[in-house]
């Protein structure tokens, strides 16, 4: 993680981690699901509803998680009494490879009961090896994280064999900040989530829509928060984010936020590459004077770089939010409960944050709406992704 990706060492060190305890969590799930027994109108009859392994589960995995991405297909897959492939990233082969030799030396140490076969790992580019796993009539269920373009090129491979898609694919999550809000929370809350491994991350902030009592305030705290995240090695001590994942994806940052700029929008901080920086490195950014139906707002960045836009009501700041094709993430900062069970039900996302960083529990459910995906992961939810319901009619 730290070399292949250049991700810091405490991110890095938390998604270790994190895989650890996925895992150890879903150990602890295998009791919790259960089948039913039903009454039936027929005398002498019951009913069954059993759970059954849906089949062979094809994981593919993302480049910018791909160790806490790789428990999330695995583990509730082997649950639920799956065999699984995993397709690594053609960016991060490594690291999964890192972690499969040490699968490997545990199951031949004896201190884990994986038969052969039952969990594999290939790599490769999508178009060939992603192309000939999810083409396969033998595969119950594809598990995807990834782009919306991926996702729907799976949807309609995997429509030849009527095969079981979940897909997390992109997201444009907003943020909205009440004039109520405790503002150095939310502005410290904002930037983590858009500085974390350098904005390539599909939950995290993406745009940001501010009451205008606060708006000033607001831009100001953000652009000195923004400008003051270190950013260079992954070695480096006390640094905020390191290199985008490939020179081509900086140039499609800096594209974006050129054509930003071009549209009418001013660049209040950042806006540049990092000049002599290691990797690709893009400064944190924060732009203003964007309109809502331009690039910026519309389509995801996957960098370190943050449109803001002002509001008057909070309607208006919902009718905002909910303008994108997207539904994977949102956020509220506000102290107002009402407008707090509002967003709740008004903002139409399959997750919403309220007053802290985004980023999910293990427990709960991480799905998408819209073009930000089918299905879920996390929690009992996401292992019934997993499970097929057989019927079974007993008569005595």
């Amino acid at each position: 993680l730290h070399t292949e990706q250049a991700k810091t060492l405490e991110l890095a060190t938390v998604e270790v981690d994190f895989t650890a305890i996925y895992l150890d969590y879903h150990a602890g799930l295998a009791y919790s699901y259960m089948g039913e027994i039903l009454q039936s109108d027929n005398r002498g009859e019951n009913i069954y509803i059993h759970k059954a392994p849906i089949g062979v589960s094809v994981g593919i995995c993302p480049w910018n998680f791909p160790l806490f991405v790789w428990a999330r297909k695995v583990a509730p897959a082997l649950l639920a009494g799956c065999t699984v492939v995993v397709k690594s990233s053609e960016l991060t082969p490594l690291t999964t490879f890192r972690l499969m030799a040490h699968v490997t030396k545990a199951v031949d140490a004896g201190k884990c009961d994986l038969p052969p076969g039952v969990l594999s790992v290939v790599t490769g580019y999508g178009h060939t090896i992603g192309q000939a796993l999810v083409e396969s009539p033998l595969v119950g269920i594809i598990s995807m994280t990834g782009s919306v373009a991926t996702g729907q090129r799976i949807m309609a491979t995997a429509s030849k064999n009527m095969t079981k898609c979940s897909l997390e694919l992109g997201g444009k999550a907003p943020v909205i900040v009440m004039d109520d809000a405790n503002i150095d929370q939310a502005v410290d809350a904002i930037v983590a989530s858009r500085i974390i491994f350098g904005g390539q991350v599909c939950n995290c902030a993406e745009r940001l829509y501010v009451q205008s009592k606060v708006y000033d305030e607001v831009v100001k705290k953000l652009a000195a928060k923004m400008t003051a995240t270190k950013v260079g090695k992954p070695t480096d001590e006390g640094v905020g984010y390191c290199s985008q994942i490939s020179k081509e994806h900086r140039e499609k940052i800096a594209g974006m936020v050129d054509r930003a700029v071009e549209a009418g929008a001013k660049v209040v901080c950042g806006g540049k590459f990092v000049e002599g920086g290691p990797g690709y490195c893009y400064e944190p950014t924060v732009i203003v004077d964007a309109t809502q139906d331009s690039e910026i707002m519309k389509k995801e960045v996957f960098g370190p770089v943050l449109p803001v836009m002002k509001f008057e009501t909070f309607d208006e700041a919902l009718e905002l939010a909910n303008d994108c094709e997207y539904g994977l993430s949102s956020s509220l900062f506000t102290e107002n409960y009402r407008l707090i069970e509002r967003a709740r039900t008004e903002l139409l996302f399959g997750e919403t944050f309220i007053n802290r960083f985004h980023f999910e529990a293990i427990q709960g459910f991480h799905a998408g709406w819209r073009k930000s995906g089918l299905g879920g992961a996390d929690g009992h939810h996401g292992l019934n992704e997993y499970l097929a319901t057989k019927v079974i009619y007993v008569q005595s």
